[in-house]
């Protein structure tokens, strides 16, 4: 066994270090690509390419680096030692990616370490080379210099994203900073800018809510946007703050950011030429390093031209040609003649793409869907759940394979969101029936049934509650409204649509909810259904039959139910002693007896999960926000970016009813 391997081994040794350089090459590329689909992608998927790619990334180009410090020293191998600049460089990694998760930038100090301990041990593999000794390796002696550089500053400039994404702009500065007031120029916000500039102009109000704090920002009142700018807007700026938190672009954008990428360009060029001066002569040099070291600049070339040309079609420079254009002085103006044609052709490219499909800033611009009700019908007899729960991972596996596929985020959410928004336009940001605080109080209220005690403790409970009762509620009326119509109408899919959402929201992803919801009343309520509960059902409709009867029963002040569906015993308890099922029941019974022509069951209940989707995403965790920037973002940032815009006097609304938009009753 062991002398079959020894070919192996021996091919290893005398090939791996070109193996390996060539890989952190490849996971470079990778890096680049995958990054730029990730901030508008929501795909499992796509999260361990990402994740496998970056951690591979570094750690391949660090071994590589300590490799290194053994085969410089080898003869037939002199070449090797040039490729150390080139790990640097890759340990900088690519300018849309720096942090693959909101912690990494937290970790900057360990990065800092790293990069100190990398760039010496580069040092030594250069300082035990040959490369600097004799007459012919003069030239190649120069373009390593020159890749030295540029690695250092690359993996430098790395290290500076990661600490400037984990602190504030206020760290460290004086206290009275947090008092001051940044103002927002007002004819910056005229109707013909557009959205992605007046992104970048009103970036210091998501900087403060998911990044903060920042000196307070105070808005021009007579500068109002449309509510469809100010949606775009929002939009816009969950792309700008992925940038923010996991790119390298606020460095990027700076008079040094962009000396940074023309120098390393022309450096990496020069080494280039210089490369094949130097190495005219082969005759000393291993042929498959010469290729290497050549596929390793013509790599590095290529790397640095898309990162100019993404820099100079990124929305960040052409906000900064537009703040130069504004400017009064003379080198403003002047700079801007400088730079105008080439930025030119990055606004052309900008503007064109979009006209054929392909959107340049977004987000995934979907909403996940998780059903209690048809989860819990399907995982009872399902095969695959019961052997995951007879290896205790029965919770994980159902959240898993019962969280169907995202939906678009519909132009009936948007109306919704816009009407509930509306509502709140001047109350005070602490009453109650503020959208940020109501959680459904102000629909109840205005439809004049917050009175009714079983409605006023559905959105006065904790929170993690009121989704479980009134997602199974929504699902129970629903079905009822398709039985008792024929069909459901056209609005009703956004009332599905929302209601899952938050049971998504609960199941999959309780940090994208206030701190004090939790998981547990959720897990509580599957064992019971699932395992306590004795009626047998066998579909979703059995169940929801099986919702309304405990309702109906507990109404009439029976212990058991009242239906006769077929695969329901009659006469059987349904006592599973959990207040959750029981509430749920009666509210699903209330839902549909107080359904009239006049009350509007279904806007209301439209109304309630806004406002607890409103309420969920504005007490949610600003880390929570910042950290689902970089699996596409969810639709709470927005609706908490919009929030905030209204309650700054930001957002005005047109005098149009939402109903007739809506086509509701």
């Amino acid at each position: 066994m062991a002398a079959g391997l020894d070919p192996l081994v021996a091919l290893w040794k005398e090939w791996g270090i070109q193996v390996l350089v060539l890989l952190s090459l490849a996971l470079q590329v990778i890096l680049l690509v995958t990054a730029e689909i990730r901030r508008r992608k929501d795909s499992g998927v796509l999260r361990v390419v990402v994740w496998s790619a970056y951690l591979m990334a570094d750690m391949t180009a660090i071994y590589t680096l300590g490799h290194m410090l053994v085969t410089s020293r080898l003869p037939e191998h002199e070449l090797v030692a040039f490729w150390a600049p080139f790990l640097l460089l890759h340990l900088g990694g690519q300018d849309n990616i720096t942090a693959y998760s909101i912690e990494d930038n937290r970790l900057w100090l360990r990065h800092l370490q790293s990069f100190v301990v990398q760039v010496l041990a580069a040092i030594y593999v250069l300082y035990e080379s040959s490369i600097f000794t004799g007459g012919r390796q003069s030239m190649l002696g120069q373009a390593t210099i020159l890749m030295f550089v540029v690695g250092v500053v690359k993996y430098g400039e790395r290290v500076w994203a990661l600490k400037s994404a984990s602190s504030s702009a206020l760290s460290g500065k004086n206290y009275n900073s947090f008092g001051r007031l940044h103002f927002v120029n007002p004819y910056t916000t005229r109707s013909w800018s557009p959205a992605p500039f007046l992104a970048h102009d009103l970036l210091s109000v998501p900087k403060h809510l998911l990044k903060g704090p920042l000196p307070l920002v105070a808005f021009d009142m007579k500068a109002c946007c449309s509510w469809e700018d100010m949606y775009n807007i929002a939009e816009n700026q969950l792309s700008l703050m992925y940038d923010v938190f996991y790119s390298k672009a606020e460095l990027i954008h700076t008079w040094y950011g962009h000396c940074i990428r023309l120098t390393s360009l022309a450096a990496t060029a020069t080494a280039l030429r210089l490369l094949f001066l130097g190495l005219s002569d082969k005759d000393g040099y291993n042929r498959v390093d010469v290729a290497a070291t050549y596929v390793l600049l013509a790599g590095a070339v290529v790397l640095e031209i898309t990162s100019l040309l993404r820099a100079m079609c990124s929305s960040w420079s052409l906000q900064q040609m537009i703040t130069l254009a504004r400017g009064h002085t003379v080198v403003s103006r002047r700079l801007v003649y400088l730079f105008y044609p080439a930025f030119l052709c990055g606004h052309l490219v900008r503007f064109a793409l979009p006209r054929l499909g392909i959107q340049i800033r977004c987000w995934s611009g979907t909403m996940g869907q998780h059903n209690w009700i048809y989860m819990c019908s399907h995982c009872k007899d399902s095969r695959s759940s019961k052997i995951a729960r007879w290896m205790g991972r029965e919770d994980w596996w159902n959240t898993l394979v019962y969280t169907s596929s995202s939906v678009s985020v519909s132009a009936d959410f948007r109306l919704l969101l816009k009407e509930q928004l509306r509502g709140s336009v001047g109350v005070d940001e602490e009453n109650a029936e503020h959208i940020q605080n109501s959680r459904g109080r102000a629909a109840l209220k205005k439809k004049g049934l917050y009175d009714d005690e079983l409605l006023a403790w559905s959105v006065d409970t904790e929170l993690d509650q009121s989704i479980l009762v009134w997602h199974i509620a929504t699902h129970v009326y629903l079905s009822w409204y398709k039985a008792e119509h024929g069909c459901l109408p056209h609005h009703a899919k956004v009332t599905e649509e929302l209601s899952n959402y938050m049971m998504f929201l609960l199941a999959a992803r309780p940090y994208m909810l206030p701190d004090n919801a939790s998981r547990q009343k959720y897990i509580e309520l599957c064992n019971k259904v699932i395992n306590d509960l004795k009626l047998k059902y066998s579909s979703a409709e059995d169940l929801i039959m099986l919702v309304r009867n405990h309702g109906d029963a507990l109404g009439a002040g029976r212990a058991q139910p009242s239906g006769n569906a077929d695969t329901i015993e009659e006469n059987a308890d349904i006592i599973i002693e959990n207040e959750t099922f029981d509430r749920a029941s009666q509210l699903s019974t209330k839902l549909i007896t107080m359904e009239t022509p006049d009350t509007g069951m279904l806007k209301l209940i439209n109304q309630v999960w806004v406002e607890m989707l409103s309420y969920a995403g504005y007490r949610c965790r600003p880390d929570s926000h910042a950290r689902q920037l970089s699996n596409g973002g969810e639709i709470t940032t927005i609706v908490v970016l919009l929030v905030e815009y209204l309650k700054s006097d930001f957002l005005e609304f047109e005098k149009v009813e939402q109903d007739a938009e809506l086509g509701m009753p």
